[in-house]
């Protein structure tokens, strides 16, 4: 295979050859060829590191099969995903339990899935209880952070927990975030109502992102002092961000950008369990066409439908910055936040890549996927 396009990092010509599913040749072509505003670039696929499920099925169910994870994972490769979290939200342990155990089972009998699963995301149990900062997770399974109820999670998923989620204010956060960061896990904060001394507690004790800053929060808050401004002017923090277009307003979006600066954005798709299902009425649940789950018969919403392309066309047309640093926030940065190797184009690295066009500012579009050497065409 090879694949004609320009280059992520300069915008130069680029000849990019596969061989066997790696990259074995990366070669610069002319400089003197013209560019167009519609040319085709290259980047390393996308990573995602906080979504929840596709079409019905949720990782945090007690019901989940083996075959589910394997079709949601590699789903993800339409979607421009190269590399993912699956993402159990707040449940009963047993039900926890079971789904982190029946993602392990599918990674050790899919090698193609256990490539793309970089870890597993749990947002919760140790969350917020209070109505709107829970969102949609249970307030009767929340609970303070407890180290042997952490193992036990750990334990069952092959220890590929690599990432938590967690309100920094419940009794005894502090020092489970040293435990978990001294065990090579990253903190993440929020669904939380913290304080300044608790939020400044936890990122001393090492935690280092936000969970969708902005959401997973009550609808009125202070002026200021709030959970909000409080972790956006926390330099040590990343942010994760929801730029579905219904999570986070334009203003909302400019603003977190030029606080956290484009080396601590991360985007993430936060794709609901009725991700890929047609509009309509799903019990407790509906989804919006235009791509927003909700609360039935409320404007509360409950996860996205959309992946990450939407994303990076709704932050470009805010603040435009593509090619990079744009696509930084969903490849070297979450590899960065997880101290993984930096995706990179170049020889010896995995054939794992987006296509993409991009005429103007906001119009964005993925092409088609490589992975492993394997075209994958775009989906919605």
């Amino acid at each position: 295979m090879i694949v004609t396009a320009r280059d992520w990092n300069d915008g130069r010509w680029i000849e990019v050859e596969v061989v066997d599913g790696a990259i074995a040749r990366v070669e610069a072509l002319d400089p003197a060829r013209p560019a167009s505003p519609d040319d085709p670039f290259i980047a390393p696929a996308f990573w995602d590191i906080q979504t929840n499920g596709r079409w019905g099925h949720s990782f945090s169910s007690s019901d989940l099969t083996v075959e589910q994870v394997v079709d949601i994972v590699r789903a993800q490769r339409n979607l421009g995903a190269g590399r993912i979290c699956p993402t159990l939200i707040t449940a009963p342990p047993e039900h926890t339990l079971h789904g982190l155990r029946t993602i392990a089972q599918a990674c050790d009998e899919n090698p193609d899935v256990d490539r793309m699963v970089v870890g597993i995301h749990l947002e919760g149990p140790f969350l917020s209880e209070k109505t709107g900062y829970r969102g949609t997770h249970p307030a009767e399974c929340m609970r303070d952070p407890d180290w042997s109820l952490f193992e036990k999670f750990q334990e069952a998923s092959g220890g590929r927990v690599v990432l938590m989620t967690l309100a920094p204010e419940r009794e005894g956060s502090a020092e489970f975030i040293r435990r978990a960061v001294a065990a090579g896990i990253a903190i993440s904060l929020g669904h939380t109502a913290t304080d300044a001394d608790a939020l400044a507690a936890a990122v001393d004790a090492g935690a280092t992102l936000s969970t969708h800053l902005g959401n997973g929060i009550v609808a009125e808050l202070p002026r200021h002092p709030n959970p909000i401004w409080l972790q956006a002017a926390e330099d040590r923090l990343y942010a994760s961000l929801i730029a579905d277009g219904h999570h986070l307003g334009p203003a909302a979006l400019r603003v977190f950008a030029r606080a956290k600066g484009w080396n601590r954005l991360i985007l993430v798709s936060d794709a609901g369990w009725l991700a890929g299902l047609p509009a309509g009425n799903y019990g407790a649940w509906d989804v919006d066409p235009s791509g927003k789950i909700v609360l039935a018969g409320t404007p509360y919403l409950a996860g996205s439908a959309l992946g990450l392309e939407v994303g990076l066309r709704v932050l470009d047309a805010v603040e435009p910055a593509f090619p990079r640093p744009l696509l930084d926030t969903v490849t070297t940065n979450p590899a960065r936040l997880l101290k993984r190797p930096e995706p990179r184009l170049a020889v010896g690295e995995p054939a794992e890549f987006v296509l993409l066009r991009r005429p103007a500012p906001g119009g964005l579009t993925l092409e088609r996927t490589c992975i492993g050497g394997e075209w994958f065409e775009r989906a919605d």
